[in-house]
């Protein structure tokens, strides 16, 4: 079942570009393998392998089959964060849960000020988007973020424990790691915060570290200075049976802010 919201996004983009040139020249490439929602409510299986996904992209990220780890890739390379916090480089024969990446696309430069916690570089993020014409609910965005960090939290997840557990119920054991100053790149997506449970909505970033010994989902991170890039995409829609939305194993929405966003305790 398509996204109705992104599907929406992606009929208004195609109709505000028509007469400027195709889509493709201004505008990038966005695919995603699962729905979030499908994810959420416990299915593990491989999607696809890291190759397809990754294989060409510029950036991106996801999880593991079996959830063995966290996803991180960077023109080229493909990462996995277990639960051990120390980061494995991926072949790209082994499957993936979910995955989200980006191709193609111009390169916005955004300017991140000292200090900017996620919320302050979604902010900055928006405010460009705004300033350059475009929506931030019309559009999605590839963002790489490089520099010096600190109070950096990042987060891996386990394989579960038992089956049909929940992604919610895995990421109340999650792994977190804390680092009063952190070096390193963020990778991910700036998707609208209106969604129907294709996407993860808001800002979504996984992080390597320069020196490739940590990583993993970011949970929390404030910006000291750093060099920020967006790309303005196209999103590709995925496929899933009538059914599979925002529910979890229990049927309750997801809690995306909780399971997903910033948080001030530390592991």
């Amino acid at each position: 079942m398509h996204d109705a919201v992104l599907g929406h996004l992606r009929q208004t983009l195609h109709d505000r570009l028509a007469g400027h040139g195709s889509v493709k020249d201004r505008h990038g490439e966005v695919d995603q393998s699962r729905t979030a929602g499908r994810l959420f409510a416990g299915d593990y299986s491989t999607s696809m392998t890291a190759g397809d996904e990754f294989g060409g992209s510029r950036l991106g990220l996801g999880v593991m089959h079996d959830l063995d780890g966290e996803v991180v890739s960077l023109r080229g390379r493909t990462w996995r964060v277990p639960a051990d916090g120390v980061p494995r480089e991926v072949d790209p024969t082994e499957g993936i849960a979910f995955g989200v990446a980006a191709r193609g696309g111009r390169e916005h430069s955004v300017a991140v000020p000292a200090g900017s916690d996620m919320e302050g570089i979604r902010a900055a993020i928006d405010s460009y988007l705004q300033a350059t014409h475009e929506d931030p609910h019309e559009v999605v965005c590839a963002v790489e973020i490089e520099g010096d960090f600190v109070d950096v939290l990042l987060r891996t997840v386990a394989p579960p424990t038992r089956d049909h557990e929940s992604l919610a119920e895995v990421i109340d054991d999650e792994t977190r790691f804390h680092f009063p100053t952190w070096r390193g790149t963020l990778v991910g997506f700036r998707f609208p915060d209106d969604s129907d449970g294709q996407t993860i909505p808001g800002l979504h970033l996984h992080g390597i570290g320069q020196d490739e010994r940590t990583g993993g989902h970011v949970r929390d991170v404030t910006a000291r200075q750093v060099v920020a890039r967006i790309w303005v995409d196209e999103f590709h829609p995925v496929s899933e049976a009538p059914g599979v939305g925002v529910t979890a194993g229990s049927g309750a929405a997801v809690d995306f802010q909780r399971l997903e966003g910033p948080t001030a305790d530390d592991a």
